[in-house]
C-alpha cells in the first residue's frame, strides 16, 4: 500500500490547518457586523470609556485628580451604576484604546470593533484548543474535530461576537488551560510568566478564574508531597506566580486603585450578595433568578448544545470520572493518583468541570440560560474527544460509524446557522423540540431588537420621527447604536403612551405582566426562528 512520506504528510497537514483556521477567521470577518449588542453592553462601554479617559489623562499629563476620576467616584455612589463601576474592564479598556488609535467617531464603529475583538479572542482560543487536544491525544483528525465541535455550536458561535463577558471568559479559560498544563509540567520562568499573565486576565474577567489558580497550585503541592523533592524551589515559584497573577489582575482593574482594601471588600460583597434579580422563563414557568432549581444548569446544557457534542461528552465524562474514582479508591503510599502526564491532564480537566458545577448547585442564582457557565463547554468537548479516542482504540468500525453520524449532525448545524443567521442564540436541539416541549427564554439579552428596528425602518417611509418603546425588560434605545447616524436619527425612544411601535421580547420585569391594549395596538410583525416567536412588534392603530 502506498504511503505518504512523513515529511510530506506534515507539510500537507500544516497547509490544511492554515486553510482550516483561515476559513474560520473569514467566517467571523464576514459575520461580526451582523449582530446586535447585548442588553447592558452600552453601559459597560460607557463606563469603560470613562476609565480609559481617566487612565489616558494620568499617562499623558500625570493628572490623577482629574474630571474623569470625579465622575467615577460619583458613579460609585449611585445605587444602580456602582455595580457596573466595580466590574472588571480589561476588555473595555482594550477596545477603547483601539477605538482611540483608529479614531472611531460613531457608536456603530465602536460596537462593531468590540464584536470583532471578542471574536478575535475566541478565534485565538480555538487555535490553543487545537494544540491542547493534539498534544494530549496525538491525533490530528480529532484535534480538528474538537475545534469544529466548539465552532459549529450555534449559541456559542453567535455569542462569540457580542458576549464580551461569558465568551471572553471561555476564550481565556482555554488559553489559561494551555499555559496551566505547561506550568504544571515545568515550572520554569517562561511558563511562570505566561501562566501568570493568562491567569491575571482570566481573573480580571470573572472571579471564577480562581478555580484554575487553586487547582494548579493544589496539583503542584500534591506532587511535592508525593515525590518529596524540590519543595523550597516549587513553593518559591508558586508564590511568585500568585504574586504576578494578582498584580496583573490589579493593573487591569482600576476600580481597585481608588481604594484597594475598601473596594476589594465591596466587590466581594457584590459577588456574594448579587442584588439584581431577573425573571426566567424555565420549563414553561416564570421563576426568579435567585430561586432557580438544582437542575437548571443541567437542563439548559442538555437542550441548547448539539446532540453529537452532548452525548459524546457525557460518555467521555463517565470514563474519566470512573478512572479518577478508581485511582482514588486504590490510592496509597505505593500508588500514584495519576500514572502519567496525560492522565494528570484528564483529571485536571475533570476537576475544572466539576467544581463550577458544584458551585451552581450551591449558588442557585442563574439567569439568561447558562451563559455564566459557558466556560465549561470546551471541557465538555474535551470529554467528547476523549470518548472518541477511546472508542477508536477498542472498535475502529464503530468509531467510523459514529464519526459519520457526527458529521451529519455538524452539517445540519451549519445549515441551521446559515438559515437563521444572525439569530443562532435561539438554537435548541432535538431534546427540547421533541421531548420536553416546554417554553424557555429565547432572547433575554434583547438581541432581536435590531432586526425589529430594521423591519420598522424598512417599512415606514414617513418623514417624521418613528417613536418606539420596549415592553418589560426589552431595552430599545441601546440598539440604536448599531445604526448609521441617518437611520438612528429617524428613531426616538419614548414611553409607551407616546409610542407608535411596541417591541416585546417576552421578558417581564419582576411582578409585572406584559399586556397589550388591543384597542390601541395591533400586531404588526413577528420574528419567527425555527418555529419560535422570538419577538413581536405592535403598531398603534390610529397611525
Amino acid at each position: 500500500m502506498f504511503k505518504i512520506p512523513i515529511k510530506k504528510k506534515i507539510i500537507n497537514r500544516r497547509i490544511f490547518t492554515f486553510i482550516f483556521f483561515t476559513v474560520i477567521f473569514l467566517v467571523g470577518l464576514l459575520s461580526f457586523q451582523d449582530f446586535n449588542l447585548y442588553g447592558d453592553e452600552p453601559v459597560h462601554q460607557w463606563i469603560g470609556s470613562i476609565y480609559y479617559e481617566f487612565l489616558k489623562e494620568v499617562a499623558l499629563n500625570f493628572r490623577i485628580n482629574n474630571e474623569h476620576l470625579e465622575k467615577i467616584l460619583q458613579l460609585t455612589k449611585d445605587d444602580y451604576l456602582r455595580l457596573w463601576v466595580a466590574y472588571p474592564i480589561f476588555f473595555d479598556l482594550l477596545t477603547e484604546l483601539v477605538s482611540d488609535i483608529l479614531n472611531f467617531q460613531t457608536s456603530k464603529e465602536v460596537f462593531h470593533l468590540r464584536h470583532f475583538v471578542n471574536f478575535l479572542f475566541f478565534f485565538i482560543s480555538l487555535i490553543f484548543f487545537f494544540i491542547i487536544i493534539n498534544k494530549r491525544f496525538n491525533n490530528y483528525f480529532l484535534s480538528i474535530l474538537g475545534v469544529l465541535f466548539l465552532f459549529i455550536s450555534p449559541r456559542i458561535f453567535a455569542e462569540s461576537f457580542y458576549n464580551s463577558k461569558d465568551i471572553l471568559f471561555l476564550s481565556f479559560s482555554i488559553i489559561n488551560i494551555y499555559f496551566a498544563l505547561k506550568f504544571i509540567e515545568k515550572q520554569n520562568l517562561n511558563n511562570l510568566i505566561l501562566f501568570s499573565i493568562s491567569s491575571g486576565i482570566l481573573l480580571n474577567i470573572r472571579v471564577m478564574g480562581l478555580i484554575s489558580i487553586f487547582l494548579v497550585c493544589a496539583i503542584i503541592f500534591f506532587e511535592i508531597i508525593e515525590k518529596e523533592k524540590l519543595y523550597v524551589d516549587k513553593v518559591k515559584k508558586i508564590s511568585l506566580y500568585l504574586f504576578l497573577t494578582f498584580l496583573i489582575t490589579f493593573i487591569f482593574w482600576p476600580y481597585f486603585w481608588l481604594d484597594p482594601v475598601k473596594n476589594f471588600s465591596a466587590y466581594l460583597s457584590y459577588v456574594k450578595d448579587f442584588s439584581l434579580i431577573f425573571t426566567n422563563l424555565y420549563l414553561g414557568e416564570t421563576i426568579l433568578s435567585n430561586q432557580t432549581p438544582w437542575h437548571y444548569l443541567f437542563i439548559w446544557i442538555s437542550i441548547s448544545i448539539p446532540l453529537a457534542t452532548l452525548l459524546n461528552s457525557v460518555a467521555g465524562m463517565i470514563l474519566v470520572l470512573s478512572k479518577f474514582l478508581k485511582n482514588i479508591l486504590s490510592f496509597d503510599e505505593n500508588n500514584e493518583l495519576w500514572s502519567d502526564n496525560k492522565e494528570r491532564t484528564d483529571f485536571f480537566i475533570l476537576l475544572l468541570f466539576l467544581l463550577p458545577v458544584l458551585v451552581s448547585l450551591v449558588h442557585r442564582h442563574n439567569f439568561d440560560g447558562w451563559r455564566h457557565y459557558y466556560f465549561i463547554f470546551p471541557l465538555m468537548v474535551y470529554f467528547a474527544i476523549y470518548f472518541l479516542n477511546f472508542l477508536k482504540k477498542i472498535n475502529s468500525q464503530l468509531f467510523m460509524t459514529l464519526i459519520i453520524v457526527i458529521f451529519i449532525n455538524l452539517s445540519a448545524n451549519i445549515f441551521w446557522m446559515i438559515k437563521f443567521h444572525p439569530h443562532q442564540y435561539v438554537y435548541f436541539n432535538f431534546i427540547e423540540k421533541k421531548i420536553i416541549k416546554k417554553k424557555f427564554d429565547l432572547d433575554p439579552l434583547g438581541l432581536s431588537v435590531k432586526s425589529s428596528l430594521e423591519y420598522i425602518l424598512k417599512n415606514n417611509k414617513e418623514p417624521e420621527l418613528i417613536k418606539v418603546t420596549g415592553l418589560g425588560n426589552t431595552w430599545i434605545k441601546g440598539s440604536f447604536s448599531m445604526f448609521d447616524e441617518k437611520l438612528k436619527n429617524r428613531l426616538k425612544f419614548v414611553q409607551q403612551d407616546e409610542a407608535e411601535y411596541l417591541i416585546n421580547t417576552f421578558r417581564p420585569r419582576i411582578g409585572e405582566r406584559i399586556e397589550i391594549d388591543n384597542l390601541k395596538f395591533s400586531k404588526y410583525h413577528e420574528l419567527i426562528i425555527d418555529n419560535n416567536v422570538v419577538n413581536s412588534i405592535y403598531k398603534r392603530k390610529n397611525k
